[in-house]
């Protein structure tokens, strides 16, 4: 445990920052580009109050947040953790995620929503382990009804780092959503524009309704 010491109260360091104070800092990032206000953040301690701790403490608890709480730790996903004696395991079987599941992760997901919305996120990902069986394990069925109760639970006692990993496995999921839908749209307005030389020949109550080649290539842009 790492402590400050101001006058005679004694203040514990969190090794690291946790999503609800992730997300204050990602959503006002021009206020907590001030250090002042970052390490008030950071201690729950006053700004007035932590102008009378000791230069050479403060200058410690900067490093450590500074190496160890915003290091992006290569964004690698933390498959399991253990918060108050359960472990939790993140999504192994997108073969039968549920579509409640799969909806909300998309609504929290926008850019406008995100960084209210990690911890909400967290929680569609990540549930209690059921089985293990060495690195392989099992989850507890998805229930809709539990996920906010988790999501409480995960916004103060789940470090933010856990949280870098997910954030860039949405990007990858995004980017090939994108990519994918932009092929299917480029082969829909290649296929029309056959349909349409084709249907030429054809009696007009056997032509093809299709899809205006404006309207797709727009879709596609």
């Amino acid at each position: 445990m790492i402590t400050i010491q101001l006058d005679d109260k004694t203040i514990t360091v969190q090794e690291e920052l946790n999503l609800e104070k992730y997300m204050k800092v990602q959503k006002n990032p021009i206020k907590y580009n001030n250090l002042v206000e970052l390490m008030s953040l950071y201690l729950d301690v006053d700004k007035e109050d932590l102008m009378d701790v000791p230069y050479d403490q403060m200058k410690f608890v900067e490093t450590i947040i500074t190496s160890n709480v915003l290091k992006d730790s290569e964004n690698k996903i933390i498959l399991t953790f253990d918060i108050d004696g359960i472990e939790y395991g993140f999504e192994n079987d997108w073969k039968n995620i549920k579509w409640g599941q799969w909806v909300d992760m998309e609504i929290f997901s926008q850019k406008d929503k995100i960084y209210d919305s990690i911890h909400i996120l967290m929680a569609l990902l990540y549930r209690p382990i059921q089985s293990k069986k060495n690195d392989k394990y099992t989850l507890v069925p998805f229930k809709s009804s539990e996920v906010m109760e988790r999501a409480e639970l995960f916004l103060t006692k789940v470090p933010a780092r856990f949280w870098f990993g997910c954030a860039n496995f949405f990007f990858q999921i995004s980017s090939q959503y994108i990519s994918n839908t932009k092929r299917s749209l480029e082969l829909t307005t290649k296929t029309n524009k056959m349909l349409m030389k084709m249907s030429k020949h054809l009696p007009k109550w056997l032509r093809p309704k299709l899809l205006p080649v404006s309207i797709s290539n727009s879709l596609i842009d």
